[in-house]
């Protein structure tokens, strides 16, 4: 699944680079706004939907500080600190910083706005989704001098990302094997002392940074059934659809193809033999819509 979150300077072992570099080289007029805080209030393809087929959700997270035309001051959202990094400019206003690639689009004191440029092999996808990407910044001071409530709508979905959604509902509702990531996923609830779920939450590590969006992207649960028939232990991947009907979808670990069938069935029989009864289940949802989405559930059996 393609990710549009760009990097957050979890990991920072970077050494601040000063502006007082003697080589002159061609930069972009960053330090035109040299020392305004700029906080970024949206993030939206070039479609205007804060959403992606996949169901992944734009959603603004750059906080930053111009200090000059080829440096800048970024906000770790870990540490909250502010660390410097070089500004590479590129050609024909593309730049790299922090790791990401980006075309400067518009540059004033009240704001900033970028589009985010997927690279490979230095070749810019133009096609990719991923370089149709708009990041907005205000100033502070813009900030302030906007009505109540304007910069929480800037971010938030609005009406074109309902239709969108409703759309995608009813065409997934139809055709399983389309289904997207639920903003909201889907919820287990154990009906009896017999089950237990526990929906899995991946933390970061010095050595491994978890995406937040994770959380909805890839929702995974470990469920023990206690007083089984026979012990058992697998992991598979299920559809839930929007009435909260569970079915197989695929198994973590390949089959072989003289397998397959004994194992989907063995698997459907613990899906609806113990799942479907024993937990109540709640459809996934994206701005209150209920739609198909699929989740991984890792099943113990226990006889005692």
């Amino acid at each position: 699944m393609k990710r549009y979150g760009l990097p957050l300077l979890v990991f920072i072992s970077v050494i601040y680079i000063s502006c007082n570099n003697t080589h002159h080289k061609k930069t972009l007029p960053f330090g035109t706004v040299r020392g305004t805080h700029f906080t970024e209030v949206r993030r939206i393809f070039d479609n205007g939907l804060k959403f992606d087929k996949q169901g992944y959700q734009l959603e603004p997270a750059w906080d930053l500080y111009f200090i000059a035309d080829d440096s800048v001051l970024v906000l770790s959202p870990k540490t909250k600190k502010y660390y410097g990094f070089h500004v590479y400019f590129d050609h024909d206003s593309i730049f790299n910083m922090v790791g990401a690639w980006f075309k400067l689009k518009k540059i004033a004191r009240d704001s900033v706005i970028l589009q985010a440029l997927r690279v490979e092999e230095k070749v810019i996808e133009d096609n990719d989704e991923g370089s149709k990407v708009y990041l907005t910044f205000y100033s502070d001071h813009y900030k302030k001098s906007r009505p109540a409530g304007y910069i929480q709508k800037s971010w938030l979905p609005g009406p074109k990302d309902t239709l969108f959604m409703a759309a995608s509902a009813k065409l997934v509702n139809s055709k399983m094997d389309s289904a997207f990531a639920a903003r909201e996923p889907v919820l287990l609830t154990s009906k009896t002392p017999r089950v237990t779920v526990e929906k899995v939450k991946n933390v970061s590590t010095a050595l491994v940074e978890i995406d937040a969006a994770d959380d909805y992207l890839a929702p995974e649960y470990n469920i023990t059934v206690h007083k089984a028939y026979e012990a058992f232990d697998y992991s598979f991947y299920v559809y839930v659809d929007a009435n909260g009907k569970m079915y197989f979808r695929k198994s973590v670990v390949p089959q072989m193809h003289e397998f397959q069938a004994t194992y989907e069935q063995v698997i459907k029989g613990i899906i609806n033999g113990y799942l479907q009864h024993y937990l109540e289940i709640t459809p996934g949802k994206t701005l209150g819509i209920a739609h198909t989405s699929s989740i991984l559930v890792n099943v113990t059996g226990k006889t005692g």
